[in-house]
């Protein structure tokens, strides 16, 4: 199989993200902005795992098994990104009367990764996961992989999208929009994907159009993104007891919200 075969180009994807998830989830620098990275690595993943053909790959196990490792961190990633999203607030508000949410959300930060890391230290188990998964990935069959097969998986994952778009504009509740969001974003990365494969060379996309629509794909997920930080923010704030201007900081937050929506 050539270097630049489709398999041999998802093999490599894949195995890149893996050696980028173990080297996050090490015991070195920021562990925040770690985990951060080591969740979107995982959603390449299973992004670009969903363009495979079942029937030839056997990595329905690993798919699992890096949702769960996602799912182990949304605890600590949420924590993070709460901290962020106020301090972007307090940028934009000027105002000294989030320093008390900060400083709040910060240890509850700490609380909640010191907990992780007691129940797996320096995340061993969560890299022995990773590793696994990584050695599974080098033993499939990947001279199968066919661009067509690409092609074909890509178009129902955009179906998906528009059909969660009208859901979400229809419905207009939490989990509408969160699924939504989680579609739009895996399909933008399937169109990075199957780009790098040649999957939409000749392609009704075309490369420009696969630029322009991943790029429309982004600024909704980005956006749709930021409403789900303001909302875990909103909730959180909401149980503060003695937060001054509380009732302003949350109606600046209800504000914001209401500007997010795609």
């Amino acid at each position: 199989m050539s270097s630049d075969a489709p398999g041999a180009v998802a093999r490599d994807l894949l195995g890149r993200d893996c050696q980028l998830v173990l080297e996050a989830l090490a015991p070195t620098g920021d562990p925040h902005d770690a985990i951060h990275s080591a969740r979107k690595a995982i959603r390449r993943m299973r992004a670009l795992l969903a363009l495979l053909d079942e029937d030839d790959f056997d990595l329905a196990r690993d798919d699992l098994a890096l949702r769960r490792l996602g799912k182990g961190l949304s605890d600590m990633r949420d924590a993070h990104v709460v901290v962020e999203a106020a301090a972007r607030l307090q940028k934009a508000d000027g105002a000294d009367d989030w320093n008390a949410i900060i400083t709040a959300l910060a240890a509850r930060r700490e609380h909640i990764l010191r907990r992780a890391l007691a129940r797996d230290p320096d995340f061993a188990r969560r890299r022995s996961v990773v590793e696994q998964v990584l050695s599974h990935v080098q033993q499939q069959p990947w001279e199968r992989l066919r661009r067509s097969r690409v092609r074909a998986a890509l178009a129902r994952s955009e179906r998906r999208v528009v059909k969660a778009a009208a859901r979400a504009a229809h419905d207009g509740d939490d989990e509408a929009v969160h699924r939504w969001r989680r579609r739009a974003r895996r399909l933008r990365m399937q169109l990075d994907a199957a780009h790098a494969l040649g999957a939409v060379h000749g392609h009704a996309y075309g490369n420009g159009a696969v630029a322009r629509k991943a790029k429309a794909l982004h600024k909704v997920s980005d956006r749709l993104g930021w409403m789900q930080d303001l909302r875990l923010l909103r909730n959180l704030v909401r149980n503060m007891p003695a937060i001054a201007e509380r009732t302003r900081l949350i109606a600046l937050i209800d504000s914001e919200l209401e500007t997010a929506l795609p």
